[in-house]
């Protein structure tokens, strides 16, 4: 007797929700219904628009870019079709109370650390942020409340000195070799255990100005937000006015200084005091330029900058 598909939606925008979506229509035990994804950026001053990587999979799985999942248009649409789950994987819309309940076994949310700690929007980014050792996966039951459902499975990884990069890889594959398995243990009636709710913390949007190096903060605090924004916006200073991206960072010692002063500068490296230490940078990138090493931030800017300088 042939064993009746799991039928899903899936609810997802970025890459990492695209690699989810093709391990699920990869298997043969999921039937993949609809597709949900937020409509199309407009980029370069409303002239042109970044498309979906959902685009041009109409032929394979309907693909819906509504702007309000709570119009009637989507309602008619989207209730059509009986599906079984709704996985959501960074999605970047609230899913309505209707569509939460729509699924037979509700929606199967996908976050990126191990609840209740870090929900919201930047899970990854502060948990490097602060320093955490572990971090993980969670597949919880999307329900009212931000990222407040019950949890089916989580998953530990190691983070320690890992970049956002390294951290997003490790955990896409983690959650990538788990995640079919899990929705075959939902639809067999796996229970979900409830959060411990006095226990949640919050890891808010990253905001562009939280990249500004604050040199009077400890080493291990600027390395940490290094790592946690190599993405976005990036770890940055301003010389003359000119924001400069820096791409390579390590604590370089124990001296003490002025926050922000310039303790060397030569081919090796430019050495900041910051408030417990000196931090060595040795890569940086200045705006519509290349990443350079050291040896040529030092023949480039040696005239413009020198020891006892104070940077910004």
């Amino acid at each position: 007797m042939v064993k009746t598909k799991i039928r899903i939606g899936f609810a997802g925008t970025p890459k990492i929700a695209f690699d989810h979506f093709s391990k699920l229509l990869s298997s043969d035990k999921l039937s993949v219904q609809f597709v949900l994804t937020q409509p199309n950026k407009t980029a370069g001053r409303g002239l042109s628009k970044t498309e979906s990587l959902f685009s041009g999979l109409d032929d394979t799985v309907p693909v819906f870019q509504f702007d309000d999942l709570n119009s009637n248009e989507t309602k008619t649409k989207l209730a059509s079709y009986k599906i079984d789950l709704l996985v959501v994987v960074a999605y970047g819309k609230i899913i309505p109370e209707w569509l939460l309940e729509h699924p037979k076994h509700g929606c199967l949310n996908v976050h990126f650390s191990l609840l209740p700690k870090y929900r919201g929007a930047a899970p990854m980014q502060r948990a490097i942020q602060a320093g955490e050792t572990v971090s993980g996966i969670s597949f919880m039951k999307l329900q009212r409340g931000l990222d407040e459902g019950p949890v089916y499975k989580q998953i530990e990884a190691e983070i320690k000195n890992k970049n956002f990069f390294e951290v997003e890889s490790l955990l896409l594959n983690k959650s990538i070799s788990t995640i079919c398995s899990v929705i075959e243990q939902i639809s067999e009636g796996a229970q979900a255990l409830t959060q411990n709710h006095s226990e949640a913390t919050y890891a808010n949007k990253i905001t562009r100005d939280e990249g500004k190096i604050s040199w009077e903060e400890s080493y291990q605090t600027i390395a940490n937000k290094f790592l946690a924004f190599r993405k976005w916006p990036q770890s940055f200073f301003l010389l003359n006015g000119e924001e400069v991206k820096v791409t390579e960072l390590n604590v370089q010692s124990n001296e003490k200084g002025t926050p922000g002063e310039i303790q060397s500068f030569n081919k090796k490296s430019l050495n900041v005091f910051c408030g417990n230490g000196v931090i060595s940078i040795s890569e940086v990138k200045f705006p519509g330029k290349k990443v350079i090493g050291s040896l040529d931030f030092f023949n480039s800017k040696r005239d413009i900058i020198s020891k006892g300088d104070l940077l910004i």
